[in-house]
């Protein structure tokens, strides 16, 4: 699979091996005592483990094998334990197994989904996500990577997530890596 070639070669910008402030401020505060957590595309683990050092039980999931690989090799490392799953994104109906959570987070997999794939990627959240729970999303707003085209809208991510959940905040933003338009949002299960 063509993530497992870019996490062996080592062309991934985007982990920074750095937890996000808005990942930091919803386990401190929405969540001090932890809770349940469901990392999407979880790369190398380094929220789940960030998370997991915090009191939650966490769930990450990421496409790439070499991916889950590294992610392990991290938990064991800061001696923590995360369930750490090769699953697709598109079928979170189908980890009928784990959940519901209390937190939910994606840092940059569902702006790379084709339509029908975001559909069925927020029709699969809304069941693993418990009423009051949170979502954060982090996503390039619509533009092009290269010659493809990648991103979505707050008005998409409103209309995809309205059977489930509301948006809370949208703070828009630049990505450092790319100078690329961005956006992180504050979703809540209803």
């Amino acid at each position: 699979m063509i993530w497992d070639v870019v996490y062996w070669l080592k062309r991934t910008p985007w982990d920074t091996g750095i937890t996000p402030p808005e990942v930091v401020e919803a386990a401190t505060r929405r969540f001090p005592k932890g809770g349940r957590a469901l990392d999407i595309g979880c790369g190398t683990g380094a929220n789940a483990v960030y998370l997991a050092q915090h009191g939650f039980r966490v769930l990450g999931i990421d496409v790439s094998r070499r991916a889950i690989a590294l992610a392990r090799r991290r938990a064991q490392q800061a001696g923590v334990v995360c369930e750490l799953r090769v699953a697709n994104m598109t079928q979170l109906d189908q980890l009928t197994d784990v959940g519901p959570f209390d937190l939910a987070l994606d840092i940059g997999c569902f702006h790379s989904l084709s339509v029908e794939g975001r559909r069925a990627y927020a029709h699969g959240l809304r069941d693993r996500v418990v009423r009051g729970g949170m979502y954060l999303l982090y996503a390039f707003c619509p533009g092009k990577l290269g010659l493809r085209p990648i991103g979505v809208s707050p008005d998409e991510v409103g209309s995809l997530f309205a059977d489930g959940f509301l948006i809370h905040d949208v703070k828009l933003g630049e990505d450092s890596g790319n100078e690329h338009a961005s956006a992180w949002y504050t979703l809540q299960r209803v």
